[in-house]
């Protein structure tokens, strides 16, 4: 199929290629990063800096299992396991140890390497059985001592002022919680309950990745026109297709669109769900369905299903041609 004389003129003017990869080193950097935010429980910032290693190398199992744990935090537990089974794949498909991928402190900071011994500390040393001396079991026993009378001093003091029944369990991790005042009646009745609110979904890795294009690159070249991109939940209007779509909202100040977008693996997979041609709109091919929409973007291994656009909807369309394949 031979493209019409300056029908995508526009679509490669202005070409940049996406972001270059990271080797392990670079990666195992990224994902020590997320997991001292982890620590600090800063688990949406540490989400962030696991997808930019995925993005850059996706080969690298460390990120798959590390953002699992994150979303396990997030109590998104079928994206937890989806990024565990990924881990495991990547581990074994290229010679990693499994229970070092899955080691997360390990990613904190590196081992040392190992000392070595010389022949005086590798010579077998006679070992001197260690005896308690009778003045230190004396200090150990009248200390021992004097803390249960303390306790029990203590214990009698507050019997007698207070009057009350005191857990004689000092040490149950209950009696030291903050007790909160009893609400009357009338506040029962009035507070209403409060229900927590569910994490947003996130499209799944494989949802994300393509050839030669990714989610990646798409959020670069949006990026460059000073416009945010949110990929959120997978979108049920569509039926019929090979890929999988997920929803992406694009924000510029007060400005905003809503797209629909299909990843494919390669170049030639669209063809699979659409009828293509140069010059033309794609169409979907028969037994697909779509959800209500404007119009229909794509380049390359990429369709995007325009549900609502403004001026910042233009702007993505022209940085989305201008990506070259």
């Amino acid at each position: 199929m031979t493209p019409r004389r300056g029908a995508n003129r526009g679509r490669y003017k202005g070409m940049k290629s996406g972001p270059q990869r990271l080797g392990p080193g670079l990666a195992a950097s990224k994902n020590a990063e997320a997991m001292n935010l982890v620590v600090r429980e800063r688990f949406r910032e540490a989400l962030r800096v696991l997808n930019d290693a995925i993005y850059s190398a996706p080969d690298y199992p460390h990120s798959y299992a590390n953002r699992a744990l994150v979303f396990e935090r997030l109590g998104m537990l079928p994206q937890a396991e989806a990024d565990r089974n990924r881990a495991r794949q990547l581990a074994e498909a290229g010679g990693y140890d499994e229970g070092e991928v899955f080691a997360t402190s390990g990613l904190l900071s590196r081992p040392a390497p190992p000392r070595r011994i010389s022949r005086r500390e590798a010579r077998p040393q006679k070992s001197r059985p260690r005896v308690r001396g009778i003045p230190e079991v004396i200090i150990v026993a009248v200390a021992l001592a004097g803390m249960a009378a303390t306790g029990f001093g203590l214990f009698m003091a507050a019997n007698a002022i207070s009057g009350a029944d005191i857990n004689l369990n000092v040490f149950d991790f209950e009696t030291f919680q903050a007790s909160e005042p009893e609400a009357t009646a009338v506040e029962t009745a009035a507070a209403p309950t409060a229900e927590p609110t569910p994490p947003p979904a996130t499209p799944p890795p494989e949802a994300l990745a393509g050839n030669p294009f990714s989610f990646s690159n798409l959020e670069s070249a949006w990026k460059g026109k000073g416009i945010t991109a949110t990929p959120s939940n997978l979108n049920t209007g569509f039926s019929g297709f090979k890929a999988t779509p997920f929803d992406v909202k694009l924000t510029r100040g007060a400005d905003s669109a809503s797209l629909s977008v299909i990843i494919y693996p390669g170049r030639d997979a669209p063809k699979e769900d659409w009828n293509l041609s140069a010059g033309s709109r794609p169409s979907p091919q028969a037994g697909r369905a779509l959800p209500a929409h404007e119009t229909i973007w794509w380049n390359t291994n990429v369709i995007i299903v325009v549900r609502s656009s403004g001026a910042v909807g233009n702007e993505a369309r022209e940085a989305f041609f201008a990506l070259g394949g």
